[in-house]
C-alpha cells in the first residue's frame, strides 16, 4: 500500500483540512488521500473553544483514530508542542502512531503555545527546539510516520526561520513548515500574492529540505507551489469555514422564518440527511454485514 512518504517522493501532495470523521469521509470521497487535522479545528468543533491549546493528547489521538478508521486516509496531525516535556512527547509520538496517523506536526514554541492569529508567539532556543524534534523522530517505531517540524520564528527574522528549518532537518524531521505569518515584522496579509510566492520560492531554495506551506496565495494553486519546489500544501481551515458558514446561515434562516424551507431552497443540499448521506458513508457494506447475520 502506498504511504504518504512514497506519495511525497512521487510528487506534491495536497492535504485539505478535515475536523471529524464525516469531513474525512467527504474528503476521501472527493479523491483526497491525505487530510490535515488542525488543532484550531479540533478545539473549535469538538470542544467549542478557541485555539488555546486546551485539548489533551488522548482526546486528539482518539479523535484521529476514529477519522482514520472511518475514511482510510493519511492523517497529518497538528500536535502543537507535543503535550508536555520529553517523555510526554515520546508518548505522544507513540500514541499517534498507534492511532494510525501518517504524520505529526510539532512546533518550536514555548509553553503555553499561542495561535499565530493572536500574536505574541515565543520560541525555544535553537538547541532545545532541535532536541524536541530529535526526540520525536527517534520515538517513532516506523519510518512510515513522518515528522513535520514547524518553526514560529518568523517574528524574529527570515534568517532565523531558515536556520531552524535546517537544524530540524538535521535532527530528523522529514519535512519542515516555515511559518510566514509575520515575516521580518511585516504581516503576510500586507504582501501581494506574487511577493508571497517569491518568499516561498526563496525559502525552498535556501532550506534545501522538503518544505510544507499553508494555503496557496490568492490567484494561485497548489500546483503553482509544487512548481517552485514545495512538497506538501496543507489547507487547514477552509473546510471548517465552509461548514461553519453554512451552519450559521441555516440557523439564522431558521430563527428568522421558523422553518428550514427557506434555507433549503436557497442552498439545496448536495447530500441530503437521508439515504444520500448514508450511502456516502458506506451504507451498502453495513447492510451486507446485516444480511450475513440474518442468514445465520
Amino acid at each position: 500500500m502506498s504511504t504518504l512518504r512514497t506519495r511525497l517522493e512521487e510528487g506534491g501532495v495536497v492535504a485539505p483540512g478535515a475536523h471529524d470523521a464525516l469531513t474525512a469521509v467527504l474528503a476521501r470521497r472527493a479523491g483526497f488521500s491525505t487530510i490535515y487535522v488542525s488543532g484550531f479545528a479540533f478545539e473549535a468543533t469538538q470542544l467549542g473553544a478557541p485555539d488555546m491549546a486546551i485539548a489533551t493528547m488522548t482526546e486528539l489521538s482518539t479523535h484521529v483514530s476514529h477519522m482514520v478508521a472511518a475514511a482510510g486516509v493519511d492523517a497529518i496531525c497538528d500536535v502543537d508542542t507535543g503535550f508536555g516535556g520529553p517523555n510526554s512527547l515520546h508518548r505522544t509520538v507513540r500514541e499517534f502512531e498507534r492511532a494510525g496517523a501518517a504524520a505529526i506536526q510539532i512546533e518550536d514554541q514555548t509553553e503555553p503555545k499561542r495561535c499565530p492569529f493572536l500574536g505574541g508567539r515565543q520560541v525555544l532556543d535553537r538547541t532545545t527546539a532541535a532536541a524536541r524534534i530529535r526526540i520525536a523522530s527517534e520515538a517513532r517505531q516506523s519510518n512510515d510516520m513522518l515528522i513535520i517540524a514547524r518553526t514560529d520564528a518568523d517574528e524574529i527574522s527570515t534568517e532565523e526561520v531558515v536556520e531552524r528549518c535546517r537544524l530540524f532537518a538535521a535532527a530528523g524531521a522529514d519535512l519542515v513548515l516555515p511559518m510566514v505569518r509575520n515575516l521580518d515584522g511585516r504581516p503576510i496579509t500586507d504582501r501581494t500574492p506574487m511577493e508571497r510566492m517569491r518568499i516561498y520560492e526563496d525559502l525552498v531554495e535556501r532550506i534545501g529540505h522538503p518544505v510544507v506551506t499553508l494555503d496557496p496565495p490568492p490567484g494561485h494553486t497548489a500546483q503553482d507551489l509544487f512548481n517552485i519546489g514545495v512538497s506538501l500544501v496543507v489547507m487547514p481551515l477552509a473546510s471548517l469555514e465552509a461548514v461553519t458558514t453554512a451552519a450559521a446561515d441555516y440557523f439564522d434562516s431558521l430563527r428568522d422564518t421558523g422553518s428550514s424551507e427557506a434555507y433549503a431552497s436557497a442552498s439545496p443540499p448536495r447530500l441530503a440527511a437521508n439515504l444520500d448521506l448514508m450511502n456516502a458513508l458506506g451504507l451498502e457494506k453495513y447492510l451486507e454485514r446485516d444480511e450475513v447475520m440474518s442468514r445465520g
